[in-house]
């Protein structure tokens, strides 16, 4: 049963069996769901990260009504869309501070009614072109409107 368990698992690994396959025929063989499950996930750890493939992930929303317009998104689904394409001036980093990403800098004035961000150079749009303060202008009136 050993042998048989195996090799199953090293067929799921190699994407030439289902994890529901692996995981009917390992019941048929009298093992618990739980402890195949464990000898998948030592065997798919030990096959090693694979290029390629398909992420599938669980989100709420995915409207029939979403846009490619960052300004209008409303749910998960646009918004983890719009971060495998899209880029932001700055994040919030894991310890609470500023991370920053396309702008260099960014300050302000005293009365908080001027600011003044540095844009880093040599970030690109799809097509090639530059980003400018321009484009970075336009950006904070759209989302602001």
């Amino acid at each position: 049963m050993s042998n048989e368990l195996d090799y199953l698992s090293r067929r799921v690994a190699a994407g030439k069996l289902s994890r529901r396959d692996f995981l009917g025929r390992a019941a048929a063989l009298g093992v618990t769901a739980t402890f195949a499950n464990s000898l998948l996930s030592s065997a798919v750890r030990a096959a090693g990260p694979v290029k390629g493939g398909t992420l599938k992930a669980g989100l709420q929303g995915g409207e029939s009504t979403n846009s490619l317009d960052p300004a209008t998104f409303l749910s998960q689904v646009p918004f983890a869309f719009g971060k495998c394409w899209g880029e932001t001036l700055v994040e919030l980093a894991p310890g609470g501070g500023v991370e920053y990403l396309i702008a260099e800098e960014i300050g302000s004035s005293k009365d908080a009614k001027t600011w003044t961000m540095k844009i880093r150079k040599g970030v690109q749009f799809h097509n090639g072109k530059e980003v400018t303060p321009d484009d970075v202008v336009a950006t904070l009136k759209r989302h602001s409107d």
